[in-house]
C-alpha cells in the first residue's frame, strides 16, 4: 500500500473528467480545484453528477438530504452510521438497475475520458455502477472529501474502481478496499486564489460569517453577541441560499451599517480577503479555503459525522478553534496588540 503526501495530478492519463456532487457545494469546489491544477483545460472537464441522473436519482441523493439536513439533522446519525440507507441503493442497482443511467452514458462518452475522478461517494457509486453495467473502459479514481470514515464508500461498486484518494490514513477508515484499489494519502486541493490570499492578513476588524452553500447554523444568535459585546467590529455574513436567514437578519439588523449581507456568492475569496478571521462550520472546501488563506477559523456546531470528523481534525491540524464570545475576543485582543 502506497502513501504519499504530495500527489502529483498529472500521473493521471489524459482526457480527464471530474465529476462531483453539488450536495453542500464543497465537493464541487474540490473538483474545481482540480481541474485547476492541469494547464490544459481542453484535456480537462468538470460536471456535477446531479446534471446527468435521473430525477428520481437526484431527489434521493440531493432533495431528500437537502431537507433532512435543513429540517431533521439528528436523522443523518442514522443515514451516517446505518447500512440500510446505502446498502438499500446498492442492492436495487446491483440487481434490479432501476436507474436509467444513459444521460449520464452518453455524457462520458462525448468526452471520451481515460481517466475519470470521482469527488465523493456520491458520483463513485453512480460511475462505478455504469462503468460495471456498460463495461465502459476508463481508469475510475475515488477521493474521499471529508476528514474521517464514512459509510457511503462502503456501499459503491468497488470492482470497477482503480484508485482510492484520501486526506487521512488507511487505519481511520472502517470500510474494506480491495486489493486491487491502489490507495494514495494526498493532501485535498483548494483553488489557487486562496493560496495567494495568504500573502495577505486581512483586518482584524472584519469578520468573516458562514454556514454553508444552504445557510445552517445560528448566524443571528452570533450577530447579536457580536453587536453587543464587539460594536467595532464589521461583520460579513453570508446566508447562501436561505432567504429565510437573510429576510431575518436584514429585519432585525436593519439600522446596523456595519453588517453586510450576501446571499448565494460565487467565491468567498474577496470575503476572505478583507476579513482575517472566519466564524463558520466546519464544511470541507470552507475549512480548505479558510487553512488555504491563512485566515483564523472559528467553528461552530456542522452537520453530523462528516462535518464532526472536519471539526476534529481542523483543530488538531488548521489551528481552529471553537467559537464562543470569550474566545473569540481573547483571539481578537491578542492580534491586535500586535
Amino acid at each position: 500500500m502506497t502513501k504519499e503526501k504530495t500527489f502529483n495530478w498529472d500521473t493521471l492519463r489524459q482526457p480527464i473528467l471530474v465529476i462531483s456532487t453539488v450536495v453542500g457545494r464543497g465537493m464541487y469546489n474540490i473538483g474545481e480545484a482540480i481541474t485547476e491544477t492541469f494547464p490544459d483545460k481542453s484535456n480537462t472537464s468538470h460536471i456535477a453528477i446531479e446534471d446527468f441522473l435521473p430525477r428520481n436519482a437526484v431527489n434521493e441523493d440531493l432533495k431528500r438530504y437537502e431537507i433532512i439536513s435543513n429540517r431533521f439533522p439528528f436523522l443523518l446519525y442514522l443515514i451516517y452510521k446505518i447500512p440500510i440507507f446505502y446498502y438499500r441503493k446498492y442492492f436495487r442497482e446491483k440487481y434490479f438497475k432501476s436507474s436509467n443511467l444513459m444521460e449520464l452514458k452518453t455524457k462520458i462518452e462525448s468526452i471520451r475520458p481515460k481517466t475519470i475522478v470521482c469527488v465523493s461517494h456520491r458520483p463513485a457509486f453512480w460511475v462505478s455502477n455504469l462503468k460495471r453495467m456498460e463495461k465502459m473502459d476508463f481508469e475510475l479514481w475515488g477521493i474521499l472529501g471529508e476528514y474521517g470514515n464514512t459509510l457511503g464508500w462502503k456501499y459503491i461498486f468497488w470492482e470497477s474502481m482503480n484508485r482510492f484518494l484520501s486526506p487521512v490514513d488507511r487505519k481511520e477508515l472502517k470500510f474494506d478496499i480491495p486489493i486491487h484499489v491502489k490507495y494514495l494519502k494526498i493532501d485535498l486541493p483548494v483553488r489557487q486564489k486562496f493560496c495567494e490570499l495568504s500573502k495577505t492578513k486581512g483586518d482584524v476588524d472584519n469578520v468573516l460569517l458562514v454556514c454553508g452553500f444552504w445557510g445552517q447554523g445560528p448566524l443571528c444568535a452570533i450577530l447579536k453577541v457580536l453587536t453587543k459585546e464587539m460594536p467595532q467590529l464589521k461583520l460579513h455574513v453570508v446566508c447562501g441560499e436561505n432567504i429565510g436567514l437573510y429576510n431575518k437578519i436584514k429585519s432585525f439588523f436593519y439600522n446596523t451599517s456595519h453588517i453586510h449581507l450576501y446571499g448565494v456568492t460565487e467565491s468567498l475569496a474577496p470575503l476572505l480577503e478583507k476579513c482575517a478571521s472566519v466564524i463558520t462550520k466546519p464544511g470541507i472546501s470552507t475549512i480548505l479555503e479558510c487553512r488555504a488563506s491563512h485566515r483564523k477559523m472559528f467553528l461552530l456546531k456542522g452537520m453530523p459525522i462528516a462535518e464532526d470528523n472536519n471539526a476534529r481534525y481542523a483543530i488538531a491540524h488548521f489551528n481552529a478553534q471553537w467559537f464562543n464570545k470569550d474566545v473569540f475576543k481573547q483571539w481578537h485582543a491578542s492580534v491586535t496588540l500586535k
